[in-house]
Parts: structure tokens; C-alpha cells; sequence
């Protein structure tokens, strides 16, 4: 667990950097470093990550002529192709597993860093928000939530075309990903709802949560969804995993906290964009924001609606809506630092919090087994 902590405790420390006094230059040297450093960390694991087994056979099996047609798990579920192509023009390259996880986690990496130097004045914090608010080492899904940011470049000259195109490329790697394009059409509209009333939404849907309506709901979709295919079907209550019986839609006290977290932040960013717009010079800004807002929305949404550990697959599909979170909360952070100096080190104590309150579901969420200890290639071959 060492070498996380240090690793991770670098990257916080590295926010510090982020500051006036600082160039831009000097800045994505930084952000280059920990690109060439993460990189080689995630990259030269073995038998280290979830479903580290699954994938590496993935890996092994993929050939180019088994594009289309690749299953998993005995059959039970067909791979992307996209996901498939990947394994195998490494294969046909002459590349190993490890040269696959150094080349899919360059891209991703540099997907954050590039998202954070062309959408921000402060891209230190934003992407030390991104590492944070991400897994220790994404696989597929990482993999196509890197792809859909390339089309989130400079979100000021926002390109629907290219944000669509880049969608697409991220859906032949995971399906799950085509539910960010109405999302995105949607949301490129020069419409933000009131702040109010999407604070109430998400209120009325977290009370909501709780209701034996809600839990009916959610049952009676899992048990009527052939009509999909049994493809999709598969992969919905795979996803699903819901045990009406045992565990409901009861909301835990962590994931309340979480909610609720997320709500009043929402109200935040709302407000602060409200203000932001009234002044003339911003108004080229407003697709910026707006668009960001609409997003965090519906990332809230996904958390509210999608409660507890029985539903954590479904809340997956949250990290197509990630990005928006470090973009806003590090505007919020540079904005009232300015308007009010002296909350600076109480903004900076938010930021350090909302670190370590992720570092505990990193470190101790999920499977802490396959994360601890580290392992790379090296270990094995001395």
C-alpha cells in the first residue's frame, strides 16, 4: 500500500503548483511528468487490479478474426469489437499484455491531461481531481470514458459532430457508453434549468428512493426486458444485481452522505454559474457552462437514482458524466478565492477533503484484495 500512498499523496501535494505565479508552461511539464509516471505505474502491474484473470484471457484470446464475434465468460456475454481490435492489433504488432496495459493507459492519461490544459486555468487541480474521482487502474470502461474525453477538448469551441464521433469510438470499446450521447446533444443546448428546480428534482428523487414504488419499479424492469435480446438482457441484470428481497433500495448511511453531498454541491455550482452569466464578458462562456452544469446534473442523478452497493453497477455509468465534477469544483475553488481571499484556506481544505473522502472508497471500496499489494512485472522476473 506504500507506494499508493506515496504516489497519491505527491499527486495532492502537486495542486500546490497551481497557483498565478506559475506558467502554464511549467504547469503541463508537471502534468507531463505525472503522465509519464502513472503510466508506467499502471502499466507494469501484474496480477495486480480487478478482474486482472478476465482481461488478461480476454488478451489472450483475441485475435483479428474473432472481432465481431468474441464472448466472455463461457459465451454468456459478446466483447465490444472495438475493445476486441485493441488486444489484437497489439498482438499482431508483436506486443504483450503489458505493452497493451502501457499503450491503453498512456491513452487515458493523456485523454485527462490534454481535457484539463484546453477546458481550465487551474489544469493541476482539475486533473488531480479527475485521478481521484477515477479508479486506481481503469480497464474498459476507463478506457472508453478516456475516448469520449478526446471529443471534450476545449469545451468553449464545443463540436457536437466530434463529441458524437469520439461517443461512437467509445462505444465499440463499452456499450454502456451511447447513453452519454442524447446526454451530450441535449446538454450543448443553450439551456440551463434553475438551479432551484434541479436541486428540486434531485431532492424529490432521493426521497423517492426510499418508497417501495421505487423498488417495484426497478423489479419489474429487470423481469421485462427480453424483448431486448438476450444479449442485452444479460448484461442489464448483470449490471442490475438488484435482490429486491434482501437488500431494496435501502439507502446506506455513506451513500445518503454522498447524496446529499452531491446536492448541495449542485446548488453551489448552480448559483456560482447563475452569477458567472450575468456579467457580460462571460457570456461567450455560456454554452461552456451550461453544458458542464447539465452534465454534473445528471451525474447526480445517476447516484441518487442508482442507491447502495446492490445498484453499483447501474451507478457505473456515472464515470461518462465524471468529468464535468473537477471542471466545475476547480472553478469553484479559483472563483472564490479570488471574491474572497480569506476563504482560501478553507476552499483549500475542501479540495484535501474531497481527496482523502475518495482516497477511502479507492483504498478500501470494492476489492481491496487485488489492488494490495502492488505487483509488477518485475517482481516476477527477479
Amino acid at each position: 500500500m506504500t507506494i499508493y500512498i506515496i504516489l497519491y499523496g505527491l499527486l495532492l501535494f502537486s495542486v500546490f503548483f497551481d497557483t498565478e505565479g506559475v506558467s502554464l508552461k511549467s504547469k503541463k511539464e508537471i502534468l507531463i511528468w505525472w503522465v509519464i509516471i502513472f503510466t508506467l505505474f499502471r502499466g507494469l502491474r501484474w496480477d495486480t487490479g480487478t478482474d486482472w484473470d478476465q482481461y488478461l484471457h480476454v488478451f489472450q484470446a483475441s485475435r483479428m478474426d474473432n472481432i465481431f464475434n468474441y464472448a466472455r465468460n463461457g459465451g454468456a456475454i459478446s466483447m465490444e469489437p472495438g475493445y476486441v481490435f485493441i488486444n489484437a492489433i497489439v498482438k499482431v504488432l508483436g506486443g504483450n499484455y503489458t505493452i497493451f496495459l502501457l499503450l491503453t493507459n498512456l491513452l487515458v492519461l493523456w485523454a485527462y491531461y490534454k481535457f484539463s490544459v484546453t477546458n481550465s486555468k487551474t489544469p493541476i487541480m482539475v486533473f488531480v481531481l479527475i485521478m481521484f474521482s477515477t479508479q486506481f487502474f481503469p480497464v474498459r470502461i476507463g478506457i472508453a470514458v478516456g475516448i469520449l474525453m478526446i471529443g471534450l477538448f476545449d469545451l468553449s469551441k464545443l463540436n457536437v459532430k466530434k463529441g458524437l464521433f469520439f461517443t461512437f469510438l467509445a462505444f465499440t470499446v463499452h456499450s454502456s457508453s451511447i447513453i452519454f450521447a442524447p446526454v451530450f446533444v441535449l446538454g450543448t443546448r443553450r439551456f440551463k434549468p434553475s438551479t432551484n428546480l434541479a436541486v428540486g428534482v434531485a431532492i424529490g428523487f432521493l426521497i423517492l428512493g426510499e418508497t417501495p414504488l421505487f423498488k417495484t419499479f426497478l423489479t419489474t424492469i429487470s423481469e421485462n426486458i427480453d424483448f431486448l435480446g438476450d444479449d442485452i438482457a444479460h448484461k442489464f441484470d448483470n449490471y442490475l444485481d438488484f435482490d429486491i428481497v434482501k437488500k431494496g433500495a435501502i439507502i446506506a448511511v455513506g451513500g445518503m452522505i454522498n447524496n446529499v453531498l452531491f446536492i448541495i454541491l449542485l446548488f453551489l455550482f448552480g448559483k456560482m454559474i447563475d452569477k458567472v452569466l450575468k456579467i457580460s464578458s462571460y457570456k461567450e462562456s455560456e454554452i461552456y457552462f451550461t453544458f458542464l452544469f447539465n452534465t454534473f446534473f445528471v451525474f447526480v442523478m445517476i447516484s441518487i437514482v442508482f442507491q447502495g452497493d446492490a445498484m453499483a453497477g447501474l451507478r457505473r455509468l456515472q464515470n461518462y458524466f465524471m468529468f464535468a465534477f473537477p471542471l466545475l469544483f476547480s472553478y469553484f475553488i479559483y472563483r472564490n478565492k479570488k471574491i474572497y481571499p480569506y476563504l482560501s484556506v478553507f476552499l483549500t481544505f475542501g479540495l484535501i477533503f474531497y481527496a482523502l473522502f475518495r482516497s477511502y472508497s479507492l483504498f478500501f471500496g470494492g476489492y481491496p484484495a487485488a489492488h494490495f499489494p502492488y505487483k509488477s512485472i518485475f517482481d516476477y522476473a527477479f
